[in-house]
């Protein structure tokens, strides 16, 4: 990559993004063969609610980078319904 070239380590993390930002991070994340800094795409688990019908799956430290179509995600319409400001 251009980074590595450039002598810049990597570094792999998200904010307090829902499953949905966190799945298209780990997507983005799984296509580098390194990232010195590794990552910390932790932010669904600090949330309350989420609006995947399946949660992502965390195990011994890593998530799971989903492998469904798309981000690998589907999302709960009727909970996203619920959480709608009106």
């Amino acid at each position: 990559t251009v980074a590595r070239l450039a002598g810049i380590g990597l570094y792999g993390g998200t904010m307090l993004e829902g499953g949905i930002g966190t799945a298209a991070t780990a997507h983005v994340c799984a296509t580098f063969a390194d990232l010195e800094w590794d990552t910390e795409l932790f932010g669904p688990l600090l949330l309350t609610e989420e609006v995947l019908r399946e949660p992502l799956v965390y195990r011994d430290f890593e998530l799971q980078v989903p492998t469904g179509p798309g981000l690998g995600v589907e999302i709960d319409t009727d909970k996203l319904r619920s959480l709608q400001r009106k």
